[in-house]
């Protein structure tokens, strides 16, 4: 992805913008990742270094934004957690055979559709088939049987990255804002619920677990490649209608927020979301 967006750069089909707030930034957390595949790091190192680099590329995004100095100084922090979120919930998803690759493309396929129909940046376009283009050659490695994982450096790398594009689609309007956050809506769901769950019965929420919805329904299917493709259908037939309802304005942005998400927290309800095998709670 480095490779194709510096040729991209160097033969001016991206402006130098996206090299400050998404190349450096994403990177830079990708060889964090590598480190701590390799060696385990703290997790007060690797929050503190995901804060940092998350801080970088929102600084840069924020140099070209039209709002004033005091609207960016009030929503930086929000979108600074979120970004952080954003980059963890995607390692926390990366669980089964195929589902983090394979949500990056579709995500990255309809937002680019999306993008299209709303005459919105083209640098981010090419961003994001450039993104596409490099999860799906990770995937013939990857799905339905895996010969090779993305761990840590390949699920912040694409975390941190997703969280700097929904941030960067601020400047675009709320509409476009809200496009994102409801096609990232099985990660942000997902995740958001069990640790939500996990933290409220008081269990280790930041050790490791296999009580995501989607480990639940690969469970009970028995099948990675079932809760994968489930999941992808999520993605398309109900997710990306109301992204570009939302998108195109033919829906306001809070309401189709509230349509997409609600049946995702009452699939994690129903999945037991958060909830160990031997939880008095189940």
């Amino acid at each position: 992805m480095i490779i194709s967006l510096l040729t991209g750069w160097s033969f001016e089909h991206i402006n130098t913008a996206p090299l400050y707030w998404l190349l450096i930034p994403s990177g830079l957390i990708a060889i964090l990742g590598i480190c701590d595949d390799l060696f385990n790091l703290n997790i007060g190192i690797r929050l503190a270094m995901q804060f940092l680099l998350s801080a970088v590329g929102l600084f840069f995004i924020g140099s070209q934004s039209e709002f004033s100095q005091p609207t960016q100084m009030l929503i930086a922090a929000p979108v600074l957690l979120f970004i952080v979120w954003m980059t963890n919930l995607y390692n926390f998803m990366d669980g089964i055979n195929g589902l983090a690759a394979l949500q990056a493309i579709s995500v990255c396929v309809c937002m680019c559709i999306i993008y299209w129909i709303t005459s919105s940046n083209t640098n981010t376009t090419y961003l994001l088939i450039v993104i596409a283009a490099s999860s799906l050659g990770f995937l013939f490695w990857n799905f339905p049987g895996a010969k090779l994982f993305m761990g840590d450096s390949g699920s912040l790398f694409l975390g941190l990255s997703f969280g700097l594009l929904t941030a960067e689609s601020i400047n675009e309007g709320a509409h476009l804002l809200t496009a994102w956050l409801i096609m990232l809506g099985v990660f942000v769901v997902d995740a958001s619920y069990t640790l939500f769950y996990r933290f409220v019965t008081k269990q280790a929420f930041h050790q490791a677990h296999r009580t995501h919805t989607y480990q639940k329904i690969a469970e009970k299917y028995k099948s990675h490649t079932f809760a994968t493709l489930a999941i992808m259908a999520v993605n398309l037939t109900w997710l990306f209608p109301i992204a570009i309802a939302a998108a195109t304005k033919h829906l306001h942005y809070i309401t189709a927020l509230i349509i997409a998400y609600i049946p995702l927290l009452w699939l994690a309800k129903q999945f037991h979301a958060g909830r160990a095998d031997h939880s008095p709670h189940q």
